[in-house]
């Protein structure tokens, strides 16, 4: 947001104050007969004062003059403290003495001393309306300038009373509103800012204008009135990156987040954002509105450029967009590169579960082993029952089930790692119970096939030398009788008991 950092009334001050007295005094002390003659109604007015000079005074005057057109200011306060000393000087010649006085302490950085002379030089009486108008605006500026914001403020204020609307320009209005500021009467100053906003020709309006209207409405929190100012400043500068930040920072404030991702997009697109820290905002902006892709797109790409530094931090985020997104064939090398950095095993664990979703089993077994020999996991019984899924993918089934093993000594696995340890011994049992049907069945068909051969052999008498009768005994069945048709094993041939291999294969067979 944009922050309000302080007034610059110096060059102001110098420049009004200085020339201002410079003329004011030359004027004055140079005037001639008809000059005098052109200002005689205002003399009337002003109490009939006499503003002539004695030639005694007028003598010390002209000296002091020409001091400080040599910039002897220090001399022309002696001399000036010789008129001032005359008993009989008068009204008129006093306020110039003190005006001109006033002028030597100010260039000789005495401004209290200036003060005072110019508030002694109104005292006399012998100014005129127009002329105290213009020292009480000197007075004010210069009071400012030493931080006596109220006092400048009276000050000022008495001169805008006294002189009307004619003595409200731009730069009254401005330090007004600027003294106010510093003194920290907001609400009050408020009417001087917006005064001098609209004294302000829009084309010539400045940063610093701008600033002190967003100073004044971010005081008093006028929400839609900062919007204006900062709209503004971004219509009118609309390359530079400040107006932009505090826009979005106040889209943000505002609970207009998605308006302030907006403004960050563009502040992106255009090439605002050159810090590491900008970059890294704008991508978590994506992630945080359901654009990971997008998000982790332009953080890789500002990593590989060197733009945004390869921290740990921004590592673990740009594999966090990944994973958010899906994109685990982008993730893992992203995984792998943290893990190798940082040797935790939660960095292993993410590697794992992302080489799983890539169905890399071999190497997601590796990693998932790795996180738990590694320790430091928050939950150990989930992994444990990750690395039995792989395990029993690859096939490996007595290993998956101590793996499922150890996941159950978990409360919060121990569900899930029971029910694989379940499903396992029951896909044995049923592996088991498939092979000793299988055989039963195949006896039985042994046994009818070889029945049958036995009849149609005794009905064409096939028989050997002894009288025996012989048949071509099934390949299937060669295990359970020999050519006479003749049962080899009673057990096997009542299938009271199946092969174990055989029954083990199946079970490894279905596992895979």
């Amino acid at each position: 947001m944009i922050r309000f950092n302080g007034f610059d009334t110096s060059g102001l001050l110098r420049s009004v104050a200085t020339l201002a007295l410079a003329a004011a005094m030359t004027t004055v002390v140079l005037a001639d007969a008809d000059a005098q003659r052109r200002n005689r109604d205002q003399e009337e007015e002003n109490d009939g004062a006499d503003r002539t000079f004695t030639a005694r005074v007028g003598e010390i005057v002209l000296e002091a003059q020409e001091q400080q057109g040599n910039d002897q200011f220090t001399a022309s306060i002696e001399t000036l403290n010789r008129a001032l000393a005359i008993s009989d000087i008068n009204p008129y010649e006093r306020s110039i003495c003190l005006q001109l006085r006033g002028r030597a302490y100010y260039e000789t950085e005495r401004s209290t001393q200036a003060v005072q002379d110019w508030q002694a030089a109104i005292a006399t009486g012998a100014m005129l309306p127009e002329e105290i108008v213009n020292m009480r605006i000197n007075i004010g500026q210069l009071l400012i300038a030493n931080e006596q914001y109220n006092e400048g403020i009276r000050s000022l204020e008495q001169a805008v009373e006294m002189g009307g609307e004619e003595a409200v320009n731009v730069g009254v209005a401005r330090m007004l509103a600027q003294a106010y500021g510093q003194a920290e009467r907001y609400r009050e100053g408020l009417r001087w800012a917006e005064r001098f906003w609209e004294l302000r020709p829009a084309a010539e309006r400045t940063r610093g204008d701008y600033s002190l209207m967003l100073f004044y409405y971010q005081q008093l929190d006028d929400v839609p009135n900062q919007f204006r100012i900062i709209e503004g400043m971004v219509a009118r500068w609309p390359t530079e990156k400040n107006n932009w930040r505090s826009y979005a920072s106040l889209l943000a404030q505002t609970g207009r987040e998605e308006d302030a991702f907006e403004a960050n997009k563009i502040m992106y697109i255009n090439g605002m954002l050159t810090e590491s820290r900008e970059i890294v905002a704008v991508a978590q902006y994506y992630s945080y509105y359901e654009y990971p892709y997008r998000g982790a797109v332009i953080l890789e790409r500002e990593l590989n450029a060197g733009a945004v530094e390869r921290t740990r931090e921004n590592l673990q985020l740009l594999s966090n967009m990944w994973r958010q997104a899906r994109e685990w064939e982008r993730a893992i090398p992203v995984l792998r590169q943290l893990a190798q950095m940082t040797g935790d095993g939660d960095d292993y664990l993410k590697l794992a579960e992302a080489l799983y979703q890539q169905r890399e089993m071999a190497e997601a077994e590796d990693a998932f082993q790795e996180a738990l020999n590694r320790g430091g996991l928050d939950r150990p019984g989930t992994a444990w029952t990750l690395l039995g899924n792989v395990r029993q993918e690859l096939g490996r089934t007595d290993a998956a089930l101590a793996a499922f093993r150890e996941g159950a000594r978990y409360p919060y696995s121990r569900t899930t790692a029971n029910g694989w340890i379940t499903f396992i011994t029951n896909q044995r049992a049923a592996a088991a119970d498939r092979v000793r049907i299988r055989e039963r069945v195949r006896l039985d068909e042994c046994r009818f096939a070889v029945e049958d051969l036995r009849e149609t052999a005794t009905l064409l008498g096939d028989v050997d030398e002894n009288g025996r009768i012989v048949i071509d005994v099934p390949n299937n069945c060669t295990d359970l009788y020999n050519q006479y048709g003749e049962r080899l094993n009673q057990n096997v041939a009542e299938g009271e008991e199946a092969p174990a291999e055989a029954a083990e294969d199946d079970t490894e067979s279905d596992a895979g």
